[in-house]
């Protein structure tokens, strides 16, 4: 039924065939060879006498046999409804293809006799009238047959009717039982059993039927047929010598198989075709190309075997990274043999359908979540950046739906990869919060959860280089940066309090800037140094970090240091934690939100500018930037010159790759961070049922990523308390700025209003320093003095108290907050803010629990 045949095997003379030259018995070809085929086949004894059984028995014999045979059916049936290691039994295949094959049997044949009639000479003899001269052929079929062009149309009607009435079957076949194209070790319909199994059940309850003698022959050569069948299907047939015709190009059967199984349009990838065919002896390889919305690789290997008819594992469907979705490489491999291959030899498997030529699978051996083994790749061809999950799960036929998850890479050199099978991924029971592991090494690394290989998961907050010290002779040490992405719940908060932890713990001072307007940092409140949570305030904290940078600067070149030889110089350029100054760390979460929220809103330049110059400035005055975003491409911060020194910062440090929304989570924009492997989507859930809350790729090394979990406590901000709180010296917070000053006094505003606290903030200092290179002239004449005799309770009158007078006042008298000593002395917030925070440097109030106490009298000099 099909058009044309599987494209033949390369021939080969007698001599290859006989390498040895002995003679050997000539081999039966034709009608002989499938009669010396039937006459092997046990099915063909069975069933006959089966047929024969049910006409000869009768009584309880006939019945024992028809209960017997009914049982044997419907136990067949049960297991054919359910897939499972009995798919090898009698039977599997599928019937279009038993079809196809006689189909392609019979249609060369009928070829074969339509060119044999063809060719026969049909020129009829002369005839001579009785009057002597020739009489004209009048009869339609005589000028039919000495038609010029009689072998062209037939050939056109013949081939016509025949793919009319093979659309016509296809499409009745695949109406009829529309789960046939899916796959013989799929369950199977009750209509494909009914073809199996029911003359199972039907031949032996003939035999009560009353039937002539030869309606019992029909019934046996019926069983026989059928029992022949389903011993042994038949393998492919084999064509035998091509035509011409066929051996033009060989790739168009590829294609005509392709249109007709994949590219249907209940096909698993309807309107698609191949392009770039190229058959080889062994091998054959192709482009596929979606002309769909549907990606290329949305078609499975299995269908590609069904529709080429090889072995599933001999197919290789693969995407380069720099190829885009609508396209996938195809390899398959069409001479390989699994009859005398020993499957659970991997090597062995390996060498035989390795996508990658010249590759060496070994060291093999049993792990507690699964297998473990090595690749070699060849010195020229694949290297290991181009090795991929998909493609070994497809070459070893691994089980499971996503056999590729469950596959881990590591590159150990530049050609050895190791392969780690784990079916049962050893982070799901999560990892507890270990506080040793977060006090800072020798080189600055930490250890903020395990990878999937029970590895510490190393996060480096410094960098050291101990051939620059300081006079104590600690090390100095440059600012790492960092950048993190992930959806809502992927758990980048989590490592994000674990960092808190650590950089408490480690003597940090921590800043950070929260885009969900503090909703997912509310227990840190008290517990960081500086915490904003308006977008207006995540700029003023990259302005404050500027100004930091610019006062460690100023006071290290003054500074002195040791170089590695141990002599003293001055003029210090780089950063050592402790000499004077304490390590920082400014966060930015949802910094994406922060952006794109609102691009035209008078935050944006300024906070991308901000951000960019800690990023360039900062590391060597032991200032950090770290940055999330939810959308999975640093692209989304925007395309000025700010964000894209902000990309090129970020690619630097440590990146952390959390749970994304899209398929393919390498493509992030990170340069030469790229991931040297593809990535495979982080799924919602664990195997148990369990969150993957926390689950991330860490990248290790240049462009290697692990996939790694972070640990996790139900209360890190309490585990963080037990250490001290790290502050700016007094030089560094008058540097930082108001904004920093008095933060105590919006620390527990929400966005909105610390948002309006801080502009109001600004536009007053705005307000109070004088315009640039102004001048400014006082003509205003001078007042009398004060007449002597005036009295002192006229002296409210003619002067004023002061704003620390009335603070200090209605403190004393019982005010405790702010909003209290504002409606006693009729003062703005903010005055009484700066009021406060003067008297509590110069002594005179004290702040305890939110609460202001006066501690000593405030005298008139101080006021």
């Amino acid at each position: 039924m099909a058009k044309t045949a599987p494209p033949p095997a390369p021939a080969t003379t007698d001599r290859q065939n006989n390498p040895s030259g002995d003679t050997e018995p000539a081999q039966k070809s034709g009608l002989a060879a499938r009669a010396a085929a039937l006459r092997a086949n046990p099915g063909l004894y069975g069933g006959s006498a089966l047929a024969l059984a049910s006409g000869l028995l009768d009584g309880a014999p006939l019945l024992a046999l028809t209960a017997g045979a009914g049982t044997a059916a419907a136990t067949w049936t049960a297991l054919g409804l359910r897939p499972g290691p009995w798919r090898w039994l009698p039977g599997h295949g599928e019937p279009w293809e038993w079809m196809a094959r006689s189909g392609r049997r019979s249609y060369r044949r009928t070829v074969r006799r339509m060119r044999r009639r063809l060719a026969q000479d049909h020129t009829l003899p002369l005839v001579v009238g009785p009057d002597g001269y020739l009489q004209p052929l009048d009869a339609v079929g005589e000028r039919w047959h000495q038609h010029p062009q009689r072998p062209q149309l037939i050939r056109a009607a013949t081939g016509d009717a025949r793919r009319a009435r093979c659309q016509t079957l296809n499409a009745a076949w695949s109406h009829l039982l529309p789960n046939w194209g899916t796959g013989w070790w799929r369950r199977y319909s009750p209509a494909e059993m009914a073809l199996r199994a029911g003359p199972l059940a039907v031949i032996p309850a003939t035999g009560y039927l009353p039937m002539p003698a030869w309606a019992h022959l029909v019934v046996g050569s019926v069983a026989a047929g059928w029992s022949v069948r389903m011993w042994s299907p038949p393998d492919p047939a084999d064509p035998g010598e091509p035509d011409a015709e066929q051996q033009t190009d060989r790739s168009d059967w590829y294609r005509e198989r392709w249109a007709r199984w994949i590219a249907s349009p209940r096909g698993p990838l309807p309107d698609s075709r191949l392009a770039d065919v190229r058959v080889d002896d062994d091998r054959l390889t192709a482009v596929i190309v979606s002309t769909t919305t549907k990606a290329a690789l949305a078609v499975d290997q299995d269908a590609i075997s069904i529709a080429f008819e090889v072995p599933p594992r001999a197919v290789n469907l693969y995407r380069p990274q720099d190829m885009p979705a609508s396209r996938a490489k195809l390899t398959v491999r069409l001479r390989a043999s699994t009859s005398e291959l020993d499957l659970e030899d991997l090597p062995t498997v390996w060498k035989e359908y390795s996508p990658y030529q010249g590759s060496e699978l070994y060291d093999v051996e049993e792990t507690e979540f699964g297998r473990r083994f090595k690749l070699l790749m060849p010195r020229r061809g694949a290297g290991v950046a181009e090795v991929q999950a998909r493609s070994i799960a497809q070459a070893l036929d691994m089980e499971g739906e996503n056999a590729a998850a469950t596959l881990h890479l590591r590159a150990l050199d530049s050609r050895r990869v190791e392969v780690n099978e784990m079916s049962r991924n050893p982070l799901q029971d999560g990892v507890p919060v270990d506080l040793e592991a977060l006090r800072m090494d020798a080189q600055g690394y930490i250890a903020v959860g395990k990878d999937i290989y029970g590895n510490p998961a190393r996060w480096r907050l410094l960098k050291f280089d101990p051939s620059r010290r300081g006079l104590s002779g600690a090390p100095s040490a440059s600012a790492v940066h960092a950048f993190g992405s992930g959806t809502t719940g992927a758990g980048k908060t989590s490592l994000e309090e674990d960092l808190q932890i650590a950089q408490r713990l480690n003597g940090f001072i921590s800043w950070l800037a929260d885009g969900k307007g503090g909703a997912g940092y509310a227990p840190w409140f008290n517990d960081l140094d500086w915490l904003v949570k308006s977008p207006y305030g995540a700029a003023l904290m990259g302005e404050a970090g500027n100004r930091v940078s610019e006062h460690r600067y100023a006071v290290q070149m003054k500074m002195q240091w040791l170089d590695e030889e141990g002599y003293t110089e001055n003029g210090r350029s780089f950063f050592v934690p402790g000499e004077p100054f304490a390590p920082m760390a400014i966060t930015w979460d949802e910094f994406n939100e922060m952006v794109l929220k609102n691009p035209q809103a008078d935050h944006v330049k300024p906070l991308l500018r901000s951000v960019s110059s800690v990023g360039r400035l900062s590391r060597a005055a032991g200032v950090s930037a770290r940055i999330w975003v939810q959308i999975p491409n640093l692209d989304s911060i925007g395309q000025d010159a700010s964000a894209n020194a902000i990309r090129d910062m970020l690619q630097s440090g440590n990146i952390a790759l959390f749970r994304t929304a899209r398929s393919d989570v390498d493509i992030m924009s990170l340069g030469s961070r790229s991931p040297e492997f593809r990535l495979a989507p982080l799924p919602e859930r664990f195997p148990d049922g369990s969150e993957t809350g926390g689950l991330f790729y860490l990248a290790d090394g240049k462009a290697q990523y692990t996939q790694s979990r972070a640990m996790f406590h139900t209360n890190p901000a309490r585990l963080s308390r037990q250490f001290p709180l790290q502050t700016l010296t007094d030089a560094e917070a008058d540097a930082a700025g108001p904004a920093y000053l008095r933060r105590e006094e919006y620390r527990h505003l929400d966005a909105a209003d610390e948002e309006a606290f801080l502009r109001e903030l600004m536009s007053e200092e705005d307000g109070a320093a004088p315009a640039k290179n102004a001048r400014v002239i006082d003509l205003a004449p001078r007042q009398a003095a004060a007449a002597a005799d005036v009295e002192d309770e006229d002296l409210d009158d003619l002067v004023p108290p002061s704003r620390s007078q009335l603070v200090w006042t209605a403190v004393d008298s019982g005010a405790r907050r702010n909003k209290q000593i504002a409606d006693a002395t009729n003062l703005k917030p903010t005055n009484v803010a700066g009021a406060t925070k003067r008297l509590q440097r110069l002594g005179k109030l004290d702040q305890i629990d939110r609460d202001w106490h006066t501690v000593e009298p405030l005298d008139h000099a101080n006021a």
